[in-house]
């Protein structure tokens, strides 16, 4: 929602290497593309206005990708000066960043994925493994999964369900309660939804919700289309 070793690019998050997708890999040229065929939020819709024009401008100040747009905008304060160095609008330039810091998502609660146990939250608590970065950490392989179920008495069904929730949270957009939708579908994992084919997925996933109401959020099919590009973008680091 990366390359982000160091780089604080969301204020707070925690920084753990291949959580993210790669931003070098994100050219700007595919970046303007994606906004110009998207459909943004209503605050966000002001990235549409002269866009050509604009990322022109980023084009001359050396941005060749979002690893690049990244570092010129790190902080708020710095996206302030960069607006007023280039000419930019202020307004445009931070509405930009939030645009850009959507590539990578900041770590979610363990606690706000639907029906995971109590008991089992408290137990990766102790372990200091709080959110899905923390577990992410220490989940990327078969073993080491084995040894953390051993470790903390909790079943390994129980932290596999966990470590594809912490997967599929990975994805631009993706938040906890969609993730379980994408689980309960058997799309469980980044891999899984990478290789997917929009429309019997968005079937399933509009099955799902409507037999479980886990969410009155409306989802399109375009919606589950940009989750399978985005997830292509993931790196695909947990062994299964």
């Amino acid at each position: 929602m990366i390359n982000l070793k160091k780089m604080n690019i969301n204020p707070g998050i925690i920084m753990v290497e291949n959580y993210h997708i790669d931003l070098k890999k994100i050219s700007l040229k595919e970046f303007q593309e994606e906004i110009k065929n998207s459909e943004l939020l209503p605050s966000r819709k002001i990235l549409k206005d002269h866009i050509d024009e604009r990322f022109e401008i980023l084009k001359e100040k050396k941005v060749d990708n979002l690893q690049d747009l990244a570092n010129l905008l790190k902080t708020p304060k710095k996206a302030r000066e960069f607006a007023g160095k280039s000419g930019l609008p202020e307004d445009y330039i931070l509405i930009l960043r939030r645009e850009l810091n959507s590539y990578t998502p900041n770590p979610v609660n363990l606690g706000k994925f639907p029906g995971v146990q109590d008991e089992n939250l408290t137990k990766l608590n102790s372990a200091g493994i709080k959110n899905t970065a923390h577990l992410f950490k220490r989940v990327k392989t078969v073993a080491s999964r084995h040894n953390l179920a051993n470790e903390l008495g909790i079943s390994c069904m129980d932290l596999l369900e966990l470590t594809k929730l912490t997967d599929l949270v990975r994805i631009k957009w993706v938040g906890p309660v969609f993730a379980r939708i994408f689980l309960d579908s058997g799309t469980d994992t980044t891999e899984k939804v990478a290789k997917s084919k929009p429309t019997p997925l968005y079937k399933r996933l509009v099955e799902i919700n409507k037999q479980k109401k886990y969410t009155k959020s409306k989802f399109t099919e375009s919606d589950v289309e940009m989750c399978i590009k985005l997830a292509n973008m993931v790196p695909k680091i947990i062994e299964y």
